[in-house]
């Protein structure tokens, strides 16, 4: 999708998290800054989405049964399905970032997240 077609539509950005609360606060932070959300509780239900909506971003949660972040990125990828992502987590680690960038996430956003830094991650991803 050219950088043209994404400014003429509201960005369309998929939360793939197994915590509610972190859910709930994500899509209602997107929505007030203009963004398109669709959450999914788990991998799975993101990998089983009846409908494929074309997602300019997708924000993964790392440590999620039975598809971890990284898992549900490869297999994510192995669809063909090319869209950014950005890996959230709760889970401090020194090699998380490199572990997470190796695996294809843009960035890495630690919980509990500050609002300005999400918004500043997904405006960098978006504007490539």
């Amino acid at each position: 999708m050219t950088q043209e077609l994404r400014q003429a539509r509201t960005a369309q950005i998929a939360i793939v998290d197994d915590n509610d609360a972190v859910c709930r606060s994500l899509s209602l932070l997107l929505r007030a800054k203009g963004y398109g959300v669709s959450v999914y509780d788990s991998g799975l239900n993101f990998l089983n989405r009846s409908e494929a909506p074309e997602f300019d971003c997708v924000l993964i949660d790392f440590k999620m049964s039975p598809h971890d972040g990284f898992d549900l990125l490869r297999e994510i990828r192995e669809r063909g399905e090319t869209m950014p992502a950005i890996m959230i987590t709760g889970w401090q680690s020194s090699d998380l970032m490199d572990l997470a960038r190796k695996a294809g996430f843009e960035d890495l956003i630690y919980k509990p997240m500050l609002d300005d830094k999400l918004i500043e991650a997904l405006d960098q991803v978006l504007s490539h």
